[in-house]
């Protein structure tokens, strides 16, 4: 056990943990306006003239909400067509616009993505550099319940789909909740949508690109609150907890669940979040139980929160297989996430014993 605990320190090197209180978390105008909102030159172009459309970089998602519902259908689908690329991105905007906009941007702009996007109710699309997307899976109107799946490492544009793909859990996870519950009016949303670390060492083991994605996931989800008042289950894998952790959540968010997290910049659940409930799992093969626990500047997420110490309720993961393994067919781990998205608490299995041992 001692090798094998040397051996994945030396694997996952500079990986280290960092306690303390929750990062501060950039506004969402600062977070445009470091990462970029596609579209936006054209549309400030237009409220130069004295048009009256909201500041995309200033204006909050309930504001921007308010806006686009007290415009006319033929108004709303004419910017849409105008500004495909902002209205397809922006947070207040109706689901279904976004739909509309994305799919113009592919199917008439011809925007090159790389990637088969036709059929799909994409809500975000940005193309550059490695590429964002936000898919839905299920009906988001109808919708009783609303999960958020929040990926970790690697994650974009060009790898939603395959083993390991968000899309690909987003996909399994409905399939698995309609296996339980056939007719359960369950929406998934495969968020790939900040900018994600390529390696575990260094952007990995910092705080930066979670601060960023963390401003992004807020206002996203203030966005999505603004369109329906189902609970809302969010799921957080590896990085992807981090991000979850440091951000600011709605009450509606009535579950977080984090499963192969480094840590989440909590030191407990109550810390993670006074209001939801707080799940947390680590499958016997993934390598982030091996991770040192030491403090070094920016460097590090905290105690891992399927620790019992961290106080969250630790689900069975009996069946995954390594880091990526948790939503694969036929895994405690998948029906569990599929239990916690549902509200379905009750039946959640629980880890048979503590995942850390000495």
């Amino acid at each position: 056990m001692v090798r094998a605990r040397q051996v994945m320190v030396a694997t996952f090197g500079a990986l280290t943990t960092l306690s303390g209180p929750r990062a501060r978390v950039e506004s969402p105008g600062a977070a445009w306006g470091r990462i970029g909102l596609p579209g936006v030159a054209a549309w400030q172009a237009a409220r130069s003239t004295g048009r009256l459309l909201p500041d995309p970089l200033t204006t909050a998602p309930a504001s921007v909400a308010a806006f686009f519902a007290g415009l006319p259908r033929r108004e709303r689908v004419d910017l849409a067509r105008a500004f495909p690329a902002l209205v397809g991105n922006l947070d207040g905007v109706p689901p279904t616009l976004r739909f509309a906009a994305n799919r113009y941007e592919v199917v008439v702009s011809k925007v090159a993505t790389g990637v088969n996007l036709r059929g799909r109710r994409i809500l975000a699309l940005d193309p550059r550099d490695r590429g964002l997307a936000v898919e839905v899976f299920g009906d988001l109107r109808t919708a009783t319940r609303v999960a958020v799946i929040v990926p970790g490492a690697g994650a974009d544009l060009h790898h939603l789909d395959g083993e390991g793909g968000v899309a690909t859990a987003g996909r399994a996870l409905l399939a698995e909740a309609e296996r339980q519950r056939p007719g359960s009016r369950l929406a998934v949303i495969a968020w790939a949508g900040y900018t994600t670390p390529t390696a575990p060492v260094p952007s990995g083991a910092q705080g930066g690109l979670a601060r960023h994605g963390a401003a992004r996931l807020q206002r996203f989800l203030s966005g999505l609150t603004a369109y329906t008042s189902a609970p809302i289950g969010l799921l957080c894998h590896s990085y992807g907890s981090v991000v979850c952790g440091l951000s600011r959540l709605p009450r509606q968010v009535s579950d977080i669940a984090v499963f192969g997290s480094p840590g989440v910049r909590a030191e407990s659940a109550g810390a993670l979040s006074p209001t939801a409930r707080v799940w947390a799992g680590l499958a016997a093969g993934d390598p982030v139980r091996w991770l040192p626990t030491m403090r070094f500047g920016d460097y590090g997420h905290g105690r891992n929160p399927a620790e019992p110490a961290f106080g969250a309720r630790v689900f069975a993961t009996h069946g995954a297989r390594g880091h990526s393994g948790y939503f694969a067919t036929d895994t405690d781990s998948l029906r569990n996430l599929a239990r916690i998205a549902l509200g379905h608490c009750e039946a959640v299995t629980f880890a048979p014993a503590p995942p850390f041992r000495a």
